[in-house]
């Protein structure tokens, strides 16, 4: 029987765990054990109401990637939890391959990157060898910060001699290198309503900006999300597992 997908296995993990949520573990301490404590912590009291956990440098630059961070991404396996490694990979594909080689060893299920660096010599072996490792990748497409207009929000003139803004582009990008996913912040409830609209049935949509960059949970779900990047509202909570249900039980049907 042929191996499930990425895609295929945190839909499962969302339905099990009744969740929508992808628990950014954005732990901030200055002292190595203290990260590792409040991580495991963090997982043992929230994994039964998340669909999968996302990592980036405010663990991945600490701490060791095949002792520390391999531990934290087995306990989200043991947990039933999909891995994600949100490094906005954006490099030639010789360095982003080496970067991924790195992070499969340590037992991710999928790595976020950058569709600005192209396909060719860019993200096609990426994107080929993850999906022979039956690995995820997933594109951004719109970033959740006021500045990623700065960016993905410019108008250029695409190969027809046409305008188009550059996260729709991305997101034609994403559907025809058949990535995984695409990241589209909430904090643009109109972009990501229309991106949602073409997108739909051909990738996940996860959205980060809820709480602290002023987005909104339902209304996230509403506009299209499939999941919702959520870290400082619940892990800076004082009831991290409360503020947690509470989101569940508005954005999970």
């Amino acid at each position: 029987m042929k191996e499930k997908s990425f895609a295929d296995r945190i839909i499962t993990s969302s339905k099990e765990h009744s969740s929508k949520v992808v628990l950014a573990l954005d732990i901030v301490a200055y002292k190595r054990f203290q990260l590792m404590e409040r991580a495991l912590s963090l997982l043992d009291k929230l994994s039964s109401h998340v669909a999968a956990v996302k990592l980036n440098y405010h663990l991945l630059l600490p701490l060791n990637l095949f002792t520390d961070v391999k531990r934290i991404v087995n306990d989200a396996h043991d947990y039933g939890l999909q891995v994600i490694a949100d490094l906005k990979l954006n490099d030639i594909a010789s360095t982003n391959l080496i970067a991924c080689d790195y992070l499969w060893r340590a037992g991710f299920d999928a790595i976020i990157a950058n569709p600005f660096i192209g396909y060719e010599e860019g993200l096609e072996p990426v994107i080929k060898r993850a999906h022979d490792m039956n690995k995820g990748i997933i594109l951004l497409a719109y970033m959740s910060h006021k500045g990623s207009k700065e960016g993905y929000g410019l108008t250029v003139i695409n190969q027809n001699l046409r305008q188009e803004k550059v996260y729709n582009l991305f997101v034609k990008r994403a559907i025809d290198w058949h990535a995984d996913g695409i990241v589209v912040g909430v904090t643009n409830l109109h972009i990501l309503s229309s991106i949602a609209s073409e997108v739909k049935g051909k990738l996940l949509i996860f959205s980060p900006g809820i709480g602290v960059q002023g987005g909104d949970a339902m209304r996230a779900v509403k506009a299209g999300a499939d999941f919702m990047i959520i870290g400082r509202v619940i892990i800076e909570s004082e009831d991290p597992l409360s503020k947690l249900v509470k989101i569940n039980r508005i954005t999970y049907s």
